[in-house]
């Protein structure tokens, strides 16, 4: 932005130099006229004598007009001089040009000089009177322009107003605290909103709504598979009758604690209250054996927990397992899950029982080893492949860009999909070497496939966005295909973008600045603040599926979204919904106002028909 007060300092400058030359000029004119006035009366005195020519003759040999420079009694013409005839007579008074004897005389040099100077020392001052008069809009103005360079408001000097600014800068800043106020109020009602709707008011964790939406989306997924825990503390009722309401609660908030503890080591659960004395546990993509001694650990420092006098700590807790993949739908689930949790009750004291899941999930469950080395192969042989899923715009359901989705290839040729081998990876170390080698493939295929015009969006584990050097492989991968940065996104879980905000700012300039945009994924799976959106650049937000499926009946879910269009808005963020599958969903969404969807409703599984390009 072009500085506005420098030309005012211009202009001062320039009236200045203006005035001092038409003082010069009236000077010079004046003291030209007054030589022409003398001259004319020198004239006039010798004119008055009626001299003869043998009189000025002589009178042409006295010595101060004979020998003079600036005149002399001639009869000839002399070129350059001011002549004035003599009347009746072949003699004239020859003159110096008055212009010349004005510019040449000795005093007008000095008062010249002295008017230079005397310019000078005043168009000093004026500088510095115009300079501390103009100093506050300077700073003013430099506030504006970096905020303008930063896309962010700055916060508005403060020190050193002046009474020329005072008012304006007082005014600014009373405007940003208000606007400050207003996004704080609405992060924190965007907040209360998601708690009131998806949180047990009592316990804080989630309620049966939350675990039922985080089960119903997650079973939608290709490939999943995971265990739902149902965990039981009968005896509490026991307690509240015996201690009261406030002991009992006590006490089933020290066991949500262990729970949560034992949990630590499976960052992608869900836990609810499930009913009052009832919690609710969904463990994604583990294996059989996996949830068996989660169960043995999980049950041992529930039991280790001090219960009041009089309360029958051998069958305090029970807990059912149903053990599923995505062929199950989410009521058999939990019947299974309650079944189990039946089971173990009628066999008395505290422990866990979980049906028999058959024998796929066992053939799945592969060694670690194993798992390295298919990993390992496919990264050395490029063995994974890239599928291209569409976001579809609601106001004309034109295609706004792809998601890039991969699967891996095993020795028989099968393809494995993300859900699956991605915590294999991230437990064998190979994360960062899959994710650039992802990104390679997708840049080749945006560089050298013409006809793929849209934009690609990418998921990248927050293990390699926490990696030393990450963000610069990323770059250095990216820079060797010109013109792909404008077109790739990468998306990132919102969890991760809260949990992670210090460590994430760096690396997310970084590649915001490159022309990556980041996009906020799986929106609302979590009960998170929405701060991290003045923190980060985000370019759009995806919602989670839990969010999107059923929407048309989920009142709260749809209060969720307005809630989160009152924060996108001014920051322009789009927002798209993930997992749409059916007509009634997708009408209700466009009402909403969303920028786009993606899922099943616009494009059968990407598996059957989206275009798979393996590079070798």
């Amino acid at each position: 932005m072009l500085s506005k007060i420098k030309p005012i300092q211009q202009t001062k400058t320039k009236v200045l130099l203006m005035t001092f030359l038409l003082f010069y000029f009236l000077v010079c004119t004046f003291s030209t006229l007054a030589v022409y006035q003398v001259q004319n009366n020198q004239h006039h005195a010798i004119e008055a004598f009626n001299f003869n020519d043998q009189q000025l003759e002589n009178y042409a040999k006295v010595p101060t007009l004979s020998s003079g420079h600036l005149v002399r009694l001639d009869t000839a013409d002399e070129e350059y001089s001011r002549q004035l005839i003599i009347t009746n007579s072949r003699w004239s008074l020859n003159f110096s040009q008055p212009l010349y004897l004005v510019l040449t005389s000795p005093l007008f040099l000095v008062f010249t000089f002295m008017l230079l100077l005397t310019a000078l020392a005043l168009r000093e001052y004026m500088q510095r009177q115009l300079n501390a008069l103009l100093k506050s809009w300077q700073k003013l103005e430099s506030w504006a322009n970096l905020s303008l360079i930063h896309g962010t408001t700055q916060a508005v000097p403060m020190d050193n107003i002046s009474t020329e600014t005072d008012a304006i800068i007082l005014a600014i800043h009373q405007l940003q605290q208000r606007i400050h106020e207003n996004v704080a109020s609405d992060i924190s009602s965007d907040q209360s909103i998601r708690a009131s709707a998806l949180l047990d008011q009592e316990t804080h964790i989630g309620n049966r709504a939350f675990f039922d939406n985080r089960l119903q989306a997650f079973i939608k997924g290709e490939d999943a598979q995971g265990a739902v825990l149902l965990i039981q503390f009968k005896e509490i009722e026991v307690v509240q009758s015996l201690y009261g309401y406030q002991q009992a609660m006590s006490l089933l908030s020290t066991l949500i604690q262990v729970t949560k503890q034992r949990l630590e080591d499976h960052p992608s659960y869900f836990l609810a209250r499930h009913s009052d004395y009832e919690l609710s546990v969904l463990l994604p993509g583990v294996y059989i054996p996996e949830v068996k001694k989660f169960s043995d650990r999980l049950l041992k420092n529930l039991q280790a927990v001090v219960t009041p006098i009089g309360i029958n700590s051998d069958e305090f807790i029970h807990i059912g397992i149903s053990y599923f993949s995505h062929e199950q739908a989410p009521y058999q689930i939990m019947s299974e899950a309650d079944m189990a949790l039946r089971s173990a009750q009628l066999q008395g004291p505290s422990q866990w029982f979980m049906f028999e899941a058959g024998e796929l999930e066992e053939v799945k469950a592969q060694g670690s080893l194993k798992w390295r080395t298919l990993l390992s192969s496919a990264i050395a042989n490029n063995g994974f492949v890239i599928f291209f899923q569409p976001i579809i715009a609601c106001d004309n359901t034109k295609v706004l860009h792809h998601e890039v989705l991969s699967k891996v290839r095993d020795k028989k040729g099968n393809l494995i999909s993300a859900r699956v081998f991605l915590p294999m990876a991230k437990k064998c170390g190979l994360t960062v070497k899959m994710d650039l080698l992802i990104l390679e493939q997708v840049c080749r295929v945006l560089a050298q496939e013409k006809k793929l015009q849209d934009d690609c969006s990418i998921n990248v584990a927050i293990d390699s966005l926490l990696s030393n050097g990450f963000g610069e492989q990323f770059l250095a991968i990216v820079n060797k295909f010109p013109g792909v940065a404008g077109r790739l996104m990468m998306e990132v879980s919102e969890y991760q973008l809260v949990n992670h905000l210090k460590e994430l700012q760096p690396v997310i300039a970084s590649l915001s600045a490159a022309g990556i945009r980041i996009v906020a994924d799986k929106v609302g799976q979590y009960v998170v603040s929405a701060h991290y959106l003045n923190v980060y650049p985000i370019y759009a937000m995806k919602l989670h599926s839990s969010i999107v499926i059923d929407i048309d009946k989920k009142t709260e879910n749809q209060v969720f979204i307005q809630s989160l269009k009152t924060l996108a808005a001014p920051k322009n963020i789009a927002i798209y919904a993930l997992g749409v599958e059916k007509q009634s969903e997708w009408r209700l969404l466009v009402q909403l106002g969303l920028k786009g969807g993606q899922g099943h409703f616009f494009t059968e599984p990407v598996a059957q028909v989206a275009k798979a390009i393996q590079l070798g």
